[in-house]
């Protein structure tokens, strides 16, 4: 699950090299999404008043990675002031905000596996109350230290697939449980004007959120997907779309089995005898499960596949073994959905949807 070649000066070469090298990996990553997002937004800093901005980060493992190494070498190297900078929780997005000269509000969200989605979330919030015309929304995460391994292999979560690494998630239908990878993605969020006055064609538009506990056990998922129907039906009923309009769903699918029932029920109650016309995908075959940067990922799916009308297969499924939920296991197909949801689950009961309307559509 390693990004593998990563080269920050690739990416941060607008920033002082005497700042960005100091970093830890898990920040070089977070700000070079950044700073890719910025440029393919063709979003001009220059031109915003800096209060008028927003960064909105998710992370479930911050700099778990970091600490671990520096705990380890701590006999050799003692833990110094330095260890300020790149050791304090949430300081990816005060580094990206100092950086850019960013003055509006900094949000470090710690939400598990949802955390990215809830960043998303927030930005929007932030935009429709009018506190601040341009959010940077994320998610990041870097944290494949033995220990994590143990631990989920211990908790039964971990998969088994030593021979294939491309077969290591197989969601769904095999419950394969998880693989892990690292990796950041941002997204330009601005409020509609903001991208008229500046000639912006958007991608898509965050057309609602929202964020809720099953109110059990910390580390068990509601296995009838009753939590996450109720919070798609809420979602859909406070945008006005009619259920009719989705056209995909971008879920969990990590490979659990616990997940993956709950998952194959929700969409059942949600879409009741148009559950099988639409999709549910997952994307975590090919990413891996990149912990709070996950939910980040799910909605910047739907995105992409709502602006260039393909939705994309789910790897790794025997489409001979699926049952009456279709998950693209033979391939990709056309769409013209007009509306897109992107589901997360996370350990601590968290479940977040995140409605994504086409841009034409809006």
């Amino acid at each position: 699950g390693r990004v593998r070649g990563f080269d920050p000066s690739r990416w941060l070469g607008r920033l002082p090299r005497a700042y960005y090298e100091r970093y830890d990996r898990e920040q070089q990553l977070y700000l070079a999404s950044l700073m890719i997002a910025i440029g393919d937004a063709g979003l001009d800093l220059a031109t915003i008043p800096r209060e008028r901005i927003g960064i909105f980060d998710g992370t479930s493992r911050g700099n778990f990675d970091y600490w671990y190494e520096r705990i380890r070498s701590e006999h050799v190297d003692p833990i110094t002031r330095r260890d300020l900078l790149a050791g304090t929780p949430s300081q990816a997005a005060n580094l990206a905000a100092s950086l850019l000269g960013v003055r509006g509000p900094v949000y470090t969200f710690n939400i598990t596996c949802c955390s990215g989605a809830v960043a998303i979330g927030q930005a929007c919030r932030e935009l429709a109350h009018g506190e601040i015309e341009v959010a940077f929304a994320s998610g990041h995460d870097s944290a494949l230290e033995t220990p994590m391994y143990r631990m989920y292999r211990d908790a039964g979560l971990l998969t088994q697939e030593r021979d294939d690494a491309r077969r290591a998630i197989r969601p769904y239908v095999d419950h394969s449980r998880n693989a892990f990878g690292e990796g950041a993605i941002t997204l330009v969020l601005e409020t509609r004007e903001h991208a008229a006055r500046r000639g912006a064609t958007p991608l898509a538009t965050i057309a609602g959120w929202k964020l809720g506990n099953n109110g059990g056990h910390p580390l068990h998922v509601d296995a009838e997907g009753g939590r996450a129907a109720r919070l798609i039906a809420d979602v859909l009923a406070a945008a006005d779309v009619d259920r009719r309009e989705v056209g995909v769903v971008v879920g969990h699918g990590n490979g659990v089995e616990q997940s993956d029932h709950s998952e194959l029920t929700y969409m059942q109650r949600v879409f009741a005898s148009r559950a099988s016309q639409v999709p549910l995908l997952s994307v975590k075959p090919v990413y891996g499960h990149l912990f709070g940067a996950a939910s980040t990922l799910n909605v910047a799916a739907a995105i992409l596949m709502l602006h260039h009308g393909w939705l994309v297969p789910t790897l790794n499924v025997d489409p001979a073994r699926t049952g009456e939920i279709d998950h693209l296991a033979s391939g990709g197909r056309h769409s013209d959905a007009a509306a897109a949801l992107a589901v997360s689950y996370g350990i601590g009961g968290h479940s977040s949807v995140t409605l994504v309307g086409r841009a034409e559509a809006a």
